[in-house]
């Protein structure tokens, strides 16, 4: 069964409107954990504004490594038990936790920022990045570097959430 933890923090907070209908869908397979582990970017005592000489929270914490969630694990071990009993207790070698970037429409972002040219936004691959990865990057790229990346890309724009327009269903033409 699939199971996940959301760190509450202030950016989980604020975004929870464009979350609930996923939250509402996954209720029952959602663990909320009311404090990021510390240094997290949004846990609750990272700073959330610098100046462009100090170092950010992002350069202190480059890589998110959550501990396994033990329960979920337990639960999870006496699931596939209960679905095959003729192989008796399996012992766990080893667990491993990881952490997705996610949009509330499921559909990652691909963008560039018009009010800082040159910066490409791109978010939300789900975990999906070891398939698509070679490709995003060279749409990403291309963006970067100011090509035609030869895609229609509207449906990964960042404006979808603040228009209110959701994303565009495709494939297009």
């Amino acid at each position: 069964s699939a199971a996940h933890d959301v760190f509450v923090g202030p950016d989980a907070m604020r975004a929870t409107r464009h979350f609930l209908p996923q939250l509402r869908e996954e209720y029952r397979t959602t663990g909320f954990r009311p404090a990021a582990p510390r240094g997290y970017p949004d846990a609750w005592g990272t700073p959330r504004d610098w100046h462009a000489d100090e170092v950010t929270p992002f350069e202190r914490k480059r890589v998110l490594d959550p501990a396994p969630n033990l329960r979920l694990l337990r639960r999870m071990m006496a699931q596939f038990s209960q679905a095959f009993p003729g192989l008796g207790p399996i012992p766990v070698s080893r667990s491993w936790a990881g952490m997705i970037d996610t949009m509330p429409d499921l559909v990652p972002v691909i963008d560039t920022c018009t009010d800082l040219p040159g910066l490409v936004i791109l978010t939300g691959l789900s975990g999906h990045g070891f398939g698509i990865g070679p490709g995003v990057g060279r749409v990403a790229a291309d963006l970067a570097m100011g090509r035609d990346p030869g895609h229609d890309l509207s449906r990964f724009r960042l404006s979808r959430f603040a228009d209110g327009a959701g994303p565009l269903p495709g494939p297009h033409p």
